[in-house]
């Protein structure tokens, strides 16, 4: 077997990990792995591409520090997502099935107690966030709206959020002064009128919102696209009980925003498609915008983001964006 890929993870031998994963899937599934190319996309899990002798697979290996997997309840939340994941591709939607072993389990465990999950490999491209196509966002639009509808027959969970705006405010105020230690000028500006945003929303408009399960990570990152449309969604580990707008509107940001501003057009396509499976009435973008608005302004509206590149840095420019143009989103997109 020959291994590609570089590097270790925190605390964990790589290249021991693999070894064991693989001997691991040999037991579990029968699989014989010919080959391995490491993936270098998520934070500090490490991800495979693996070659079997009954083809190729995802692999996907759950890193302690970020999961907590010693802690019962956390592996039991991995486990219920990983089946809801495999419950959404049994009934049709565009996600890779995941391969349980004889236990009927979704997640495994090596015997030095490493966690994994082994998926099927879907072939695809990741979008360039912002740059999504048209043809794209309608088909991401119907997806979604597909998986929402799917998901409303699954019984719920305990709610994982709610709407908080003293909580919310406790945070960004938190943020602001560490800005102002920092001397960040140019994040306490936009904290400050981060704050001003929130403390003028009417957050009894949430209380119209539908409670589900959702996907609360659909961005550029976790979807694979064919010429025209989507090949699959992936990475559902984030799969909670909240409300399920929320992913549209991480769905449209993250398709449909770059520099210059928010593409109508590309917005209006991807609520075309979500409309053809699932409610959409007009003004719940706002809304949705405003909820996650709550949700992420709070994470990167912070100086030790402000200081990143990469990932951090897209999101942060969303968020940017948003404080700014606060004042001008009913009218922007409020019709929608």
């Amino acid at each position: 077997m020959s291994v590609r890929g570089q590097g270790v993870v925190t605390m964990v031998e790589i290249n021991q990990v693999l070894e064991e994963i693989v001997s691991d899937m040999h037991e579990r599934f029968g699989r014989s792995v010919t080959d391995t190319y490491r993936l270098n996309r998520g934070w500090l899990n490490v991800k495979w591409r693996m070659v079997t002798d009954q083809g190729p697979v995802f692999v996907k290996f759950y890193h302690p520090d970020r999961y907590k997997l010693h802690v019962p309840e956390k592996r039991k939340k991995i486990e219920l997502t990983l089946s809801l994941q495999q419950r959404l591709h049994e009934s049709g939607l565009s996600c890779p099935e995941v391969y349980a072993s004889a236990e009927r389990v979704f997640m495994q465990e090596t015997p030095a107690g490493h966690h994994y999950a082994v998926l099927s490999w879907v072939e695809g491209n990741v979008p360039v966030p912002g740059r999504m196509s048209d043809s794209h966002m309608v088909d991401l639009g119907k997806t979604t709206g597909h998986m929402h509808q799917l998901l409303q027959q699954v019984p719920l969970a305990k709610q994982a959020w709610k709407p908080d705006q003293a909580a919310c405010l406790k945070e960004l105020q938190a943020n602001l002064e560490q800005a102002i230690q920092s001397n960040n000028l140019r994040l306490t500006a936009l904290l400050e009128k981060a704050i001003r945003n929130i403390q003028t929303l009417d957050f009894e408009r949430f209380s119209e919102c539908r409670v589900g399960w959702l996907h609360w990570d659909l961005w550029a990152d976790n979807l694979l696209l064919d010429a025209e449309r989507i090949a699959a969604i992936v990475d559902f580990d984030r799969m909670d009980v909240a409300y399920p707008e929320i992913d549209i509107a991480r769905a449209v940001l993250s398709g449909a925003w770059e520099l210059g501003g928010i593409r109508l057009d590309t917005v209006h396509a991807f609520l075309h498609g979500y409309r053809e499976h699932a409610e959409a009435p007009k003004g719940l973008l706002l809304r949705a915008i405003h909820m996650l608005y709550l949700i992420e302004s709070v994470w990167w509206l912070r100086t030790e983001i402000y200081e990143e590149t990469g990932v951090p840095a897209r999101f942060l420019q969303e968020m940017e964006w948003l404080t700014e143009q606060w004042d001008r989103l009913p009218d922007l997109i409020g019709h929608l």
